[in-house]
């Protein structure tokens, strides 16, 4: 995961200095034994010739424009899915202990967004999620451990979560970055109940796009990457 900024400055008519600052993260997202993954900053700096700038003079201000600008409504609905590990505490004394495997989760996001222009949009959004791993503990079978450890199956609604969040998004032509805060009202045991999200739309159509995110518990709690859907009414 990675967030940079870069600031253009306009020297002459064709000539610009840029200034950028960047973050990136890598880790294995929970998908496998977790790490503290690798964390590096970085800053640029560029001169560039523009081979033909645009006349900002002309005032070509067309319907298009107009309608980009205009604030409005949109209404997403992103349906995803990932794996992650889990460690539980169990035992007497209880100690924590490293589930074997992988277990599933699933997902689905209902956000009416308000799009305030052409950059930026705002709203609330409705959280459900599945995790095959969560709220296990009780049901561990006792004399198991290791990599025969052994839980009875807890009933669905015990692992579902549900939410409400906050979000925030940066807009582009074809990709939207969107960051998150929310706090599950239905919390299955094991599970952070304040989570935050970092999310990458990418459309490959007007209403279609690809959802590539990851969500963390307290700010620092790895939970599950979120990889799926959606559209956009």
């Amino acid at each position: 995961m990675g967030i940079g900024f870069k600031l253009h400055y306009s020297i002459y008519e064709r000539w610009q200095v840029s200034f950028g600052v960047s973050a990136n993260h890598y880790s294995n997202g929970n998908t496998s034994w977790r790490n503290a993954g690798v964390n590096s900053v970085g800053a640029t700096i560029g001169i560039a010739y523009i081979i033909n700038p645009i006349d900002k003079t002309s005032g070509n201000y067309d319907h298009t424009d107009i309608e980009i600008e205009r604030r409005h409504w949109f209404y997403d609905i992103t349906a995803f899915g990932s794996w992650r590990k889990r460690v539980v505490i169990i035992g007497t004394p209880p100690e924590p202990q490293l589930c074997p495997g992988k277990f599933g989760v699933l997902g689905m996001k209902f956000s009416p967004m308000c799009k305030l222009n052409r950059w930026f949009a705002v709203g609330p959004a409705l959280d459900f999620q599945w995790d095959e791993s969560a709220g296990i503990e009780p049901y561990w079978v006792e004399g198991t451990s290791g990599d025969d450890i052994k839980f009875e199956r807890p009933p669905f609604n015990k692992q579902m979560s549900v939410g409400l969040s906050a979000h925030a998004e940066l807009t582009m032509p074809i990709f939207s970055i969107n960051i998150g805060l929310g706090y599950d009202m239905v919390n299955p045991g094991g599970n952070d109940a304040f989570f935050q999200s970092l999310t990458l739309k990418t459309f490959i159509t007007k209403h279609i796009y690809l959802n590539t995110g990851y969500r963390l518990g307290n700010f620092k709690d790895p939970q599950n990457l979120m990889i799926g859907i959606g559209i956009r009414l």
